[in-house]
């Protein structure tokens, strides 16, 4: 979505909450670069593809999990 222009790098002086679903704060998306080339680097990137059914499987242990530490079970937000 970055490269496509539908979501912007911003500075953090700029964040808008109305604007948020269209923006990302340069410092959060460098830092997410970084976790991810630290998890590219020990797991080794042809590992890290995953199928529909194993996206599944993972989505609904994370919701057990929120839900075992007190959110609703129906929050998609995992």
């Amino acid at each position: 979505m970055i490269e496509k222009g539908k979501i912007k790098i911003i500075d953090k002086k700029d964040f808008n909450i109305k604007t948020s679903n269209k923006t990302i704060v340069k410092d959060i998306w460098e830092g997410a670069l970084s976790s991810a080339k630290k998890v590219e680097e020990r797991y080794g990137k042809e590992n890290l593809i995953f199928d529909d059914f194993e996206w599944g499987m993972i989505n609904g242990k994370l919701s057990a999990l929120r839900w075992v530490t007190g959110d609703e079970w129906d929050n998609l937000d995992t």
